[in-house]
């Protein structure tokens, strides 16, 4: 092809180069080899924080293979390749937002719109970013996180790219749990259709995803960047198996040693993409503030209620406060926290089963009788009874002999 059409960026990243990109990019769902990652990267660290509008950026192959630590022989003709590859290769955003609108969609873009090739091979082609990822890559300030190019084009593992950029976004929480099927997703290791669909897992058992994908990646993530991270495993209740993992990220000590720069932290534009979560974190505010009032919480508390807010979401802060309030405590904030760090339960209240109740022993009807045979009961028991008074009273009863006869006799 001929010349390169305009405007052309030309200005090539060195390690230091700070690469910014918005939260939903961390977690995006997207298939790509460790160098067609890195090629996507160096692109994105091009971006200049006053750009309005993607340029094409003309990547100087020798020198991305410098700061690369690649050989740069033949790499001409395979990096025009892997631009192609990633041209081709869906990208897939969820919680996307088209400008003017409130509704979250899924945005089904590719990382690369154009990739211009020189005829002559003189060491550089050109790559323009798609226009749909202008709200994710240009004048981020809000929802983003960023990190030093070098840390990752110096990682071999391209699962350890993608878990160190998730990393990266979580750090300022210090803690994170996610989903092991949520984590497959990050780190790449499903293939996807071309509509961005999944269609297989790959190592599918959690043992081998363990083994070949996570510990490997966690290691070279500690010994080569400026993070350290490490993690636990959520088992399934009343199951071995394991569900999610609990994540640490705190800042690598070595980091020193591997030649790290302060990120500086210039100002940039307020980000045009309508921000959906702007009222969920005011209802967050709400929330705490509300929170504070009723436990009696220190500020360094509410702080730590907010971390858990972003790691475990409301609903396992809600279920605390449930737990809390289930019965009296004699303090409050610090019974919350303890909940909210050791995983309290509400008390399961047994049921007891409900009491018999005895039936009384039936009773026999009387056998059904005739006014006459009626009649005659009545008058025997009349009979009886005069006999009973006239004994009470001492007078002499009917068959008694009368007074003197037995004498005569």
């Amino acid at each position: 092809m001929g010349k390169l059409p305009n405007p052309i960026h030309d200005g090539q990243p060195d390690r230091t180069t700070v690469v910014w990109q918005q939260n939903r990019l961390a977690e995006a769902r997207y298939e790509l080899t460790p160098r067609e990652q890195k090629l996507v990267l160096y692109v994105i660290s091009m971006i200049e924080p006053e750009d309005e509008f993607f340029k094409l950026h003309k990547i100087n192959v020798k020198h991305f293979a410098e700061i690369a630590g690649l050989d740069s022989n033949a790499l001409y003709k395979e990096l025009r390749e892997v631009a192609l590859q990633i041209k081709s290769k869906p990208l897939v955003i969820n919680g996307h937002i088209e400008p003017g609108d409130t509704n979250p969609t899924e945005l089904i873009t590719s990382w690369f719109a154009d990739v211009v090739i020189q005829a002559n091979g003189d060491g550089y082609i050109g790559v323009s970013i798609s226009e749909r990822l202008k709200p994710y890559l240009l004048q981020v300030k809000r929802e983003f996180f960023r990190y030093r190019l070098a840390y990752v084009l110096h990682l071999r593992s391209g699962y350890a790219i993608r878990l160190y950029q998730w990393a990266k976004r979580w750090q300022y929480a210090g803690k994170r749990r996610i989903s092991i099927d949520e984590l497959r997703v990050v780190m790449g290791t499903v293939e996807l259709t071309s509509k961005g669909n999944i269609s297989k897992t790959l190592l599918a058992l959690y043992k081998d995803f363990k083994k070949r994908a996570l510990l490997p990646a966690v290691t070279e993530i500690n010994q080569k960047t400026d993070i350290f991270v490490s993690f636990v495993e959520n088992k399934i209740k009343g199951a071995k198996a394991d569900e999610s993992l609990t994540f640490t990220i705190t800042e690598n000590a070595n980091a020193s040693e591997l030649e790290a720069v302060p990120i500086p932290r210039p100002p940039q534009l307020e980000l045009e993409l309508p921000e959906p979560n702007e009222h969920a974190q005011s209802g967050a505010d709400a929330f705490l503030h509300k929170l504070k009032d009723d436990f009696g919480l220190s500020a360094p508390q509410v702080k730590t209620i907010e971390q858990y807010i972003q790691t475990d979401g409301m609903a396992y802060v809600e279920e605390k406060i449930a737990v809390v309030n289930s019965e009296p405590r004699p303090n409050v904030a610090r019974a919350f926290l303890a909940a909210l760090k050791g995983d309290w339960k509400l008390p399961v209240k047994r049921k007891l089963p409900p009491k018999r109740r005895t039936q009384p022993a039936a009773q026999e009807l009387p056998p059904e009788m005739s006014a006459e045979e009626w009649e005659k009961k009545r008058e025997k028991t009349r009979v009886i009874f005069d006999e009973f008074k006239k004994s009470l009273r001492g007078g002499p009863r009917e068959d008694a002999a009368p007074v003197g006869e037995s004498a005569r006799e």
